[in-house]
């Protein structure tokens, strides 16, 4: 009924990707599930490569913010300026120490308040893949620097205003009801750029907002909270049904509202509108009763996430099973033993995760 992927062309082009062929091939749509994850990345991506330019190796870069993020975590944390930003949602335990580390690091910019502990602790590895510590060096950068350029302080609020945020809400909220939501939040927190960032922003949002679609946008809608959006969110379903054609539709990121004061006004709602392919098997009846309970107990889709970083997670202990084990039976008893041990004892900080002073 779904397929979750991120959003490079080869899985989500719109007549050759993977997910296409996929549809074709099952002769039947299937509802995308593109992660958001990796779509909060891009625009932070696109606004570093606009202020400090492109890479210029695996490791290296050709700007001076690029080069300075080296060796951020070394230098000592002075007397920095508050940027003002909504204090992020309280999270679980199992955050990864990276991501313990943007939590606390947004925190302290916010209030002011940079604990010594966090001074000395580790932003995480440099790596063009990994744009979570990518932010965590910037802002690292950030509070060692007396004097930042305006492309810093533009890139550290970008972050501590759109980005973290977003992520965090993301983790929190992972249900693909909440997609939709997610994705308006992100354009809504940007709107602060002034016009010639926000035209960079918001091209990158325009490519990759595929939880816009109105499959997607409908989904959220079945699940909101007021009544009305709900039964709103039915009689387009109904209608979608009723209209439907035979051939498997073609996915097609729509135009965005820029200017949209909620997520059900992000798209034009006069397009041709398709029913979310996880209520095919919905009775009239069945929809009618999500539209008067809200839908929370009785929708098993609720469980699907609307990003795939568990996917992840789970092709990384695959493969390092794989280096380590020679037999199918011992690989899949190297994950077993992984998995609980992590279970029974979480991630903790150790010494590697800390610096002297």
């Amino acid at each position: 009924m779904a397929i979750g992927c991120d959003g490079t062309n080869v899985n989500t082009g719109k007549y050759g990707g993977i997910i296409r062929l996929l549809e074709k091939q099952l002769n039947k749509p299937l509802q995308w599930i593109i992660c958001l994850l990796h779509m909060n990345e891009l625009p932070l991506r696109h606004l570093f490569f606009h202020l400090d330019g492109s890479t210029s190796g695996p490791k290296s870069y050709n700007g001076p913010l690029g080069k300075a993020l080296e060796n951020c975590e070394e230098l000592p944390v002075i007397k920095y300026k508050i940027i003002e930003g909504d204090m992020l949602l309280e999270m679980p335990n199992d955050l990864s120490t990276d991501q313990k580390y943007l939590h606390r690091i947004v925190s302290a910019i916010i209030t002011g308040t940079f604990s010594d502990d966090l001074g000395h602790k580790s932003p995480g590895k440099l790596s063009h893949a990994r744009w979570l510590t990518r932010a965590n060096r910037l802002l690292r950068l950030y509070v060692a620097t007396e004097n930042p350029t305006s492309a810093l302080v533009t890139l550290t609020t970008f972050i501590v205003k759109v980005y973290a945020p977003s992520w965090f809400a993301i983790k929190s909220k992972p249900s693909c009801k909440d997609g939709s939501r997610h994705l308006f939040n992100i354009i809504y927190s940007s709107r602060y750029l002034p016009d010639d960032l926000k035209g960079i922003v918001d091209t990158v949002i325009q490519r990759n907002a595929y939880f816009a679609h109105a499959e997607n946008v409908l989904l959220a809608m079945i699940t909101d909270e007021r009544k009305h959006i709900r039964e709103l969110a039915a009689r387009r379903i109904l209608k979608a049904r009723s209209s439907a054609v035979q051939a498997p539709r073609l996915f097609a990121v729509p135009k965005i509202n820029f200017d949209a004061s909620n997520y059900i006004e992000m798209i034009n709602w006069q397009n041709e509108i398709t029913e979310p392919p996880i209520f095919k098997n919905l009775s009239t009846e069945e929809i009618s009763c999500i539209v008067q309970s809200g839908g929370e107990g009785q929708l098993s889709f609720l469980r699907l996430p609307c990003h795939t970083q568990p996917v992840e997670r789970a092709v990384k202990i695959t493969t390092e099973a794989a280096m380590s084990q020679c037999t199918k039976k011992s690989r899949l008893g190297a994950m077993k033993a992984k998995l609980e041990s992590r279970a029974q004892m979480p991630k903790f900080d150790t010494k590697c995760h800390f610096k002297p002073n």
